[in-house]
């Protein structure tokens, strides 16, 4: 194996590329984990705080209340460092694992031990590790930098978690304690008439029962749609971020590179815009294969599973290039399923009564139907 044989070497980057997309996903996961762990480890620290700040009958009233949000508060910040801390170590893994494919280490990793006694022969045909670590570097900034469709960065990103996670906790805690001094009082007064006191009322006393409140901030914090979820959204999307503009950086300055290949997930949950990515041929390179950075989709959404591998030139062959098509014409190929998966229901409806034109395939629906409006008026 050496320079004369490039093939061998195109082959090993190949291989290369699929074993460093199952240690992404290893990093994912682990990475994933431990962040789970920080903000149910928080959330229990904050369930505790907050039976420790209980009076004798079990209950918070007014007087623990600012004190309380303090120490909840101080417990969020220690939280975000600790997660900051998290990212900034896994970003560079993950663009590491991005640019290996490409490098000596990772092309006589896939060779195996036939390719070590030839080390010295590989190195004009990859990268080098100064331009290894540049690329490397580049994406990490790439992905700080990245402004979203949105308009936000990672650091507005971050931002609005700790936001979130600040306003949801505080508001629960804030709203149980008035709430249950009113209740309290309230409680008081129809006892004091001997009359009984009504449901909602008990409800809001034992909504300020400290136990209770603990089990409520920790719901807060980790249940459906909470810190948590929105938390490990943003992980996966900028890890992945991270490590494909690494990828696509790298493989595209490979001098027999004819592109990337836009790759569904084994996991993929279902049908939708990234079906199309997978499956079109719009530049005569074969389904799903892009020609540049600016030309490929890829990452078509936040928390994708997709990754996308390299195609070389002569991977390319006459019937991929006699079947470059426009994108209403792969639509067209798609299953009923995930035609629907890709344009939505209602924009599905418009594409079966003739209505639906190339723009408007990524366009969202309100801006479609819109046009669509405008059209019908002006007919």
């Amino acid at each position: 194996m050496n320079e004369r044989n490039p093939a061998a070497i195109r082959a090993a980057i190949k291989r290369a590329t699929t074993a460093a997309q199952r240690d992404m996903d290893a990093l994912d996961g682990q990475t994933l984990e431990e962040l789970e762990t920080l903000y149910r480890q928080a959330a229990a620290d904050i369930g505790a705080q907050i039976e420790r700040q209980a009076g004798g009958d079990g209950k918070l009233g007014l007087a623990q209340l600012q004190d309380l949000l303090a120490q909840v508060k101080g417990k969020l910040a220690e939280l975000a460092q600790r997660r900051e801390a998290l990212l900034n170590d896994a970003l560079p893994q993950a663009a590491g694992l991005g640019i290996r494919p490409l490098t000596a280490d990772g092309v006589l990793g896939a060779l195996g031990a036939s390719g070590q006694a030839a080390a010295f022969q590989v190195g004009a045909a990859v990268l080098g590790s100064e331009a290894a670590m540049r690329i490397s570097g580049e994406a990490v900034a790439f992905v700080r930098a990245f402004v979203a469709a949105d308009g936000l960065r990672l650091s507005d990103r971050l931002w609005r978690l700790d936001r979130h996670a600040r306003d949801t906790l505080v508001n629960a805690i804030e709203l149980a304690v008035i709430q249950g001094h009113g209740a309290a009082e309230a409680a008081r007064e129809y006892l004091a008439r001997g009359t009984a006191v009504p449901a909602d009322v008990m409800n809001k006393l034992t909504a300020a029962n400290a136990a209770e409140l603990s089990k409520t901030a920790q719901a807060v914090m980790t249940g459906k749609g909470s810190p948590l979820d929105n938390a490990l959204r943003l992980f996966r999307t900028e890890l992945n971020r991270a490590h494909g503009e690494a990828y696509i950086h790298g493989a595209l300055g490979h001098p027999d590179a004819a592109g990337v290949r836009f790759l569904l997930s084994p996991a993929h949950p279902g049908p939708d815009i990234c079906d199309l990515y997978a499956t079109q041929n719009l530049y005569g390179l074969g389904p799903g294969v892009y020609p540049s950075r600016a030309k490929c989709p890829w990452p078509a959404h936040p928390n994708t599973l997709s990754y996308v591998e390299v195609v070389f030139r002569d991977e390319v062959g006459a019937a991929d290039k006699a079947g470059k098509e426009k994108p209403l014409e792969a639509l067209a190929r798609l299953t009923p399923e995930q035609r629907r998966g890709v344009l939505g229901k209602a924009k599905n409806e418009a594409y079966g009564e003739g209505k639906i034109t190339q723009g408007m395939i990524r366009s969202p629906w309100r801006a479609v139907r819109k046009r669509l409006e405008k059209r019908s008026q002006a007919g």
